[in-house]
């Protein structure tokens, strides 16, 4: 009651429509606390109305989040993080939009105070969540490019985002749950309805043009942008099928009197099987006239249905019990399998051979620069002048605006744009005209020597052809020129060059004492003209070692910076003279500048060590 009498009357529009109503309930003052329920079935509301609902309620709860009683801002915010998690990709392109965004800091003074207040510090873990989560892993992450820009702007007026817990974030990033063909054309086509009806709103050219293209893909008029959903759903099946032979390798490497089960990865192999199986029935009854699909199916649940029985009697410590049950076949993929789905496999999964680069070289190479540009310059388009949300406060998203901060440009600065969700120009350079050969004999002929001969104007050299120093008799100019460079760079003998693309990796050999743990030294250095950040870099070994990495000295690389971080890593369970045997696998994740999240893996076959 002492926010109404503060305030005034809650107040109350008789002609609003019910998810306005819902969200002007869900942010009552009297509310002590955040109504889940009230929250949930809003986003219910909002997935099941579709249409403009998305931007309704987004534009709706960023109003509230502006309300001057900081209850109302908590609970508005708290909702919108129910709306993020539960509403998908329609909801997120609504968020990523420069006017929300925005609005969202509209009341964020230029230079951070002190010590932010709770709603402040809320809406910083909000946008540090949304970094993390759907704008690198999302299918849909091209789309939203200004939540970096906005992330990167408060970060360059000097506020500092609080740290996010993986369980709190988990929720955003894509489940590894299986999908039938219809389920994964089904959400397909929601996301482009909602992409559709944006474009639409805008109206503007750029956008009707656009707009008439994702029209024809959805008709099934344009055929080469059209998604086989069933090669999908095969290639989902061929990992659920690895997951399995994973499963059943590890159970029998299980030895009498050692525990399993508990919070580990048999736990959730286990658990990938047994929610993958309801899935598998529902996919033998949509393809019922294709006998060769529902045989591989069947046979696939009952191996899941073997490796399941497998792993309880394990679990219980019934070894013997376990290894009475049939062996299942092992995994073998199609003859047309590409090297690309060999390298995605787990990195635990190193038991058979990798086509492809080995010592370390990367199996796939990372983008140019130019080519990371064009990618974050994805999918813009014109502002909407229709816009019902307010132009934002002191830290803005704008075209031409924020031209000052370090770094490559924001994509909100670059193009008039609202949302990323169009495919621009092309970023190629056009050829550039050919530069004017200027006649130096014309312009210091008084200085020309009366040795060389006497060349006409027609005499200019070419650009396309090699121009050639006339040749004299004169014995004086006759030099035999010599050179002692320094030698190009190179790795010792007890180095490895891992990676050597934007990101270089360089590992050094060492066993200090016979008989110890090898100790591999890895210095990153950055190869790019940008910046390198959020870089992470995992390794794993078969299980007859023990690896141990200690953490990375940093994760921020600068634009060509040698040796910038380093690690240490520890393997134990080499003998003596064994270093060449063992066999590792790498991956590393890194962001060049304010790009997409780039990855590369590959193998390491044997340690340049004795």
């Amino acid at each position: 009651m002492a926010a109404r009498d503060r305030f005034g009357q809650w107040p109350t529009d008789h002609a609003e429509s019910q998810l306005k109503r819902f969200i002007r309930n869900a942010c009552d003052p009297t509310n002590f606390e955040p109504n889940l329920a009230l929250n949930l079935e809003i986003s219910d509301l909002i997935n099941q109305k579709k249409g403009t609902a998305p931007r309704e309620a987004a534009i709706t709860i960023v109003n509230y989040i502006n309300h001057r009683n900081p209850n109302v801002s908590l609970l508005a915010l708290s909702l919108l993080d129910i709306c993020v998690k539960n509403c998908g990709y329609p909801f997120h392109l609504q968020i990523s939009t420069k006017d929300f965004l925005n609005e969202l800091v509209r009341r964020f003074p230029e230079r951070p105070p002190p010590r932010p207040n709770r709603v402040q510090l809320k809406i910083l873990e909000a946008i540090e969540e949304w970094r993390q989560t759907i704008c690198m892993t999302s299918r849909y992450k091209d789309d939203l490019g200004f939540i970096r820009d906005m992330h990167r702007l408060l970060t360059y007026k000097g506020y500092t985002f609080p740290e996010v817990r993986r369980e709190d974030a988990a929720v955003l990033n894509p489940s590894e749950q299986l999908k039938s063909a219809e389920e994964m054309e089904e959400e397909e086509r929601e996301a482009q309805s909602a992409k559709l009806q944006e474009l639409i709103r805008r109206g503007t050219p750029a956008d009707l043009q656009e707009a008439n293209h994702l029209m024809k893909i959805m008709a099934g008029y344009d055929q080469s942008s059209k998604t086989d959903y069933r090669a999908k759903a095969a290639e989902e099946i061929g990992k659920l099928r690895k997951k399995a032979a994973l499963l059943e390798e590890m159970l029998a490497k299980v030895r009498p009197g050692e525990t399993i089960g508990q919070q580990d990865t048999f736990e959730e192999l286990a658990s990938a099987l047994i929610t993958a199986q309801p899935k598998i029935q529902k996919m033998v009854e949509e393809e019922s006239d294709d006998t060769e699909a529902v045989v591989k199916l069947l046979e696939l649940n009952d191996a899941i249905n073997t490796i399941i029985e497998k792993y309880t009697l394990t679990r219980k410590g019934d070894i013997n019990g376990a290894r009475a049950l049939p062996t299942v076949a092992p995994y073998t993929p199609s003859s047309n399998a590409t090297k690309s789905a060999a390298v995605e496999d787990s990195l635990i999964d190193l038991g058979g051979d990798i086509e492809g680069p080995v010592n370390g070289s990367s199996s796939a190479p990372g983008p140019s620069n130019a080519s990371l540009l064009q990618d974050d310059l994805l999918g813009l388009s014109i502002d909407d002048p229709s816009a019902s949300i307010g132009q934002g406060g002191g830290i803005a998203l704008g075209f031409g605006a924020n031209t000052n901060i370090p770094g490559p440009p924001l994509l909100s600065s670059t193009l008039q744009a609202n949302t990323a969700g169009q495919q621009p120009p092309s970023q190629s350079p056009s050829p550039q005209p050919q530069a004017a050969v200027l006649d130096y004999s014309a312009m210091f002929g008084s200085l020309s020597s009366p040795r060389l001969p006497q060349q006409s104007a027609s005499a200019t050299p070419s650009l396309d052809q090699p121009h050639t120093t006339p040749q004299t008799n004169n014995d004086e100019d006759e030099w035999a020129f010599t050179s002692a460079l320094p030698p190009a760079a190179s790795v010792k003998q007890n180095e490895m060059l891992v990676v050597d693309s934007n990101l270089r990796v360089v590992v050094e050999v060492n066993r200090p004492v016979p008989d110890s743990p090898i100790l591999l030294k890895a210095t990153f250095s950055n190869n790019a003209s940008q910046v390198i950040q959020d870089l992470t870099f995992q390794m794993a070994v078969t299980k007859a070692y023990s690896l141990k990495m200690e953490p990375q000295s940093g994760r921020f690389l600068q634009p060509h910076q040698k040796d910038g971080i380093t690690q240490l890593i520890r393997i134990a369970g080499a003998p003596l003279g064994g270093g060449k045997m063992v066999k590792m696998r790498w991956k590393a994740s890194y962001r060049v500048g304010v790009g997409p999240l780039n990855e590369e893996q590959g193998v390491i076959e044997g340690l340049p060590i004795a």
